[in-house]
């Protein structure tokens, strides 16, 4: 009895020890703001390279007198995360405080740390919570981490076939010298910066003299003069450039391509029009010759234009004319001084017997002319062919008869013979 007595008296001792120690510990953290690790929590749990992630965190007033007041101070690897925060907190009670955070991709260990402005009576031991998180990488921000994107860097080319696949700036190094080539100033890298090569991409062309697209190393026309670089070797023309004297007159179609006083040579005569005194070599010299540039038109007649037949079609035709250095433009015809009609062939016919005059008139594409006349004898073919073919009837007639009459003296002949006595 005595020995029950004793326990429950040492069990009362205990408890009214505890009891007291609980009061005490009460009384010292009546001012407790606190968080706990399950208290952080994202606003996202797909953690992306280039997204904006808000970060909340849950601050508790354990005071059941007093509402309290603090500062919250979010950390990424030990670096603030914008400001501090400000919280106020109504007893027994629980409220938010968060930021947004843009985070690049890797790993990261986030702290948010709570400063409570009366530090009397608040635990510290419950003012600090951490958590690692792990954010993809996603170079191009196109919401697809780089593990399935095709093309990280959303730059166009492929990942498998892009020189720099997380640089949205390169995609290709043609000179395989590790800088792309929109960084490299010399992306063929043939000794010539990109800003003077026409092939910045070909180290075997850098030069395109004629703009032709076609690099002069395999260009055979490197000026596009007309002129072959190996046919301007042999003249002494210069194959880059294609006016080598400079007179405006480019290499192929300078007579005097290394003349610069001469680039022209009308009449072909090898004597430059500047010192030729008939440049078109018809005779006249420049000085009187209205068209000092230009071969007249050269007239061809075909057929008989001698003569014709009264009151029936005389053909004329002059088709076979020529302009050696442009074309015949029109073609007139005159008889006796009187228009009859254009053309490269006519018909006209005479009424009257005797000579008359026609005259042809062509002109060129220059405007200059050329004139030929000539006389044609009007006869009256039929009666001529009549009394012609009269003449052959009498001349016919004639030889009829004359044969007659000597085989008819023949036979007289014969006859006399016959009867003559012979000699004995």
């Amino acid at each position: 009895m005595k020995k029950g007595i004793k326990t429950l008296i040492t069990f009362i001792s205990f408890f009214s020890l505890f009891i007291c120690s609980s009061n005490l510990a009460f009384a010292a953290y009546d001012h407790d703001l606190l968080i706990k690790g399950s208290d952080i929590r994202f606003s996202t749990d797909n953690f992306l390279e280039g997204r904006s992630i808000r970060i909340y965190a849950a601050i508790t007033n354990s005071s059941s007198s007093f509402d309290l007041l603090g500062t919250v101070r979010f950390y990424d690897n030990g670096d603030q995360i914008n400001g501090d925060q400000p919280i106020s907190v109504l007893k027994t009670k629980t409220d938010d405080v968060f930021v947004d955070w843009n985070p690049p991709w890797g790993s990261h260990k986030i702290s948010v740390k709570l400063i409570p402005w009366e530090k009397d009576g608040d635990d510290p031991g419950n003012n600090t919570v951490e958590e690692t998180i792990y954010v993809q990488q996603d170079t191009d921000h196109d919401g697809l981490p780089n593990n399935v994107d095709p093309d990280d860097d959303n730059d166009g080319t492929p990942d498998e076939k892009d020189f720099a696949p997380l640089d949205p700036n390169e995609w290709v190094d043609t000179d395989g010298d590790g800088i792309g080539d929109n960084a490299d100033p010399d992306d063929d890298n043939d000794g010539v910066p990109d800003k003077d090569d026409a092939f910045p991409l070909d180290p075997t062309e850098n030069k395109d003299t004629d703009h032709d697209g076609i690099g002069d190393n395999r260009d055979p026309d490197d000026d596009n003069d007309g002129l072959s670089d190996a046919e301007e070797m042999k003249l002494g023309t210069d194959p880059l450039n294609p006016d080598t004297d400079g007179d405006g007159v480019n290499d192929s179609e300078d007579p005097f391509p290394l003349n610069p006083a001469e680039w022209m040579d009308t009449d072909k005569d090898n004597i430059g029009n500047n010192a030729d005194i008939d440049d078109d070599n018809d005779g006249i010299l420049d000085t009187e010759d209205p068209f000092p540039l230009n071969k007249p038109p050269v007239i061809e007649l075909s057929g008989d234009i001698e003569t014709a037949a009264i009151n029936e079609d005389a053909n004329f035709d002059a088709s076979n004319s020529v302009d050696l250095d442009g074309k015949i433009v029109s073609y007139q015809w005159t008889v006796d001084e009187k228009y009859v009609k254009e053309g490269p062939t006519v018909s006209y016919k005479f009424a009257t017997l005797g000579d008359h005059k026609v005259k042809l008139t062509i002109k060129d594409n220059n405007g200059e002319t050329k004139t030929k006349d000539f006389v044609v004898s009007v006869l009256n073919i039929r009666l001529y062919s009549q009394i012609f073919a009269l003449l052959i009837v009498i001349i016919l007639a004639g030889i009829i008869i004359y044969k007659y009459v000597a085989e008819e003296k023949l036979s007289n002949l014969k006859k006399v013979v016959a009867r003559k006595p012979k000699k004995q």
